[in-house]
């Protein structure tokens, strides 16, 4: 008989043991152990596990659905971490009971919407979710590669490039409000690093004309230059002082329709993983419009 609980009331142990056999054929292969699962999902990835569910045959863990709640583009989204099922327990109706305790756990949390992220590609996983209501909102786009050697074109004297605090990107990131940063880049997902490098860049009046936010992996999590400063090579100083200050060699980011950092992502020469996913998104109140 299948039952279902809540992740806080089972162990980290069963958590991970449904993870790892619900992941155990996926395309992509996963290699964590218990320990680094929990610092991650259960950390920057921001799902609790009061919000998390496990379906359970007898005591053995065949499904899982983690869920998180926060500010997310202006709204109150529970995002889905992750969802999984054991091979053997697919085609059973366990996902879509497991989806419908993810829903009416956001509803009570009074969230205005529904979030995941979701392979292109895994057209069962897409036509599952879009079954449920969900809609394809963004397709995020993976790009890596060694930065060039040296900047197109080095900033004039007149600028100032400085490292920052988070509390500065964070501030600076609330004021542009018309730009959509997936769930796994914005300044949440990284505010409790101590590894992040922040940087930005003035004019000698303490304008600001550009910052970035890399992690000690190379990860590019917020980069963004003025647009009457772009093409000035800006963008590059930035990449470039953050790579020096991690040490790393390649960098990498995921974009989410974002046509004008794309370009100079491709200008530099970074190059574009195959793989792509759809950002989805269901509204849950009809009171609350979602753009």
């Amino acid at each position: 008989m299948i039952t279902y609980m809540r992740c806080n009331d089972v162990s980290m142990e069963h958590i991970f043991q449904a993870f790892s056999l619900g992941f155990s054929d996926y395309s992509i292969r996963l290699t964590t152990d218990q320990d680094e699962f929990a610092a991650r999902f259960f950390g920057p990835e921001g799902n609790t596990r009061n919000h998390s569910f496990l379906a359970m045959d007898e005591d053995q863990p065949i499904g899982l659905i983690l869920g998180g709640v926060r500010q997310f583009d202006g709204y109150k989204t529970m995002r889905c971490g992750t969802l999984c099922i054991a091979p053997a327990y697919r085609g059973q109706g366990i996902s879509n009971k497991l989806l419908e305790l993810h829903k009416q756990t956001a509803i009570s949390a009074d969230c205005q919407q529904l979030w995941l992220e979701v392979i292109k590609d895994n057209h069962r996983a897409v036509k599952l979710y879009e079954k449920q209501g969900y809609q394809a909102r963004y397709t995020l786009k993976y790009y890596n590669g060694t930065l060039p050697s040296i900047p197109a074109a080095a900033p004039s004297s007149s600028y100032i490039l400085k490292e920052v605090t988070f509390d500065d990107v964070a501030a600076f990131r609330k004021t542009l409000t018309d730009c959509h940063i997936h769930w796994q880049s914005d300044t949440p997902y990284y505010a409790t690093s101590t590894q992040e490098a922040f940087l930005g860049i003035y004019e000698v009046n303490q304008t600001c004309l550009g910052m970035v936010s890399m992690s000690a992996q190379g990860k590019i999590n917020f980069l963004w230059v003025d647009p009457k400063h772009r093409n000035q090579g800006l963008g590059c100083a930035l990449l470039h002082r953050a790579a020096k200050i991690q040490k790393v060699e390649k960098v990498y980011i995921c974009l989410s329709d974002n046509d004008s950092l794309e370009g100079f992502i491709q200008k530099i020469g970074l190059s574009k993983d195959p793989i792509e996913q759809y950002e989805m998104c269901m509204p849950l109140k009809v009171d609350h419009v979602v753009q």
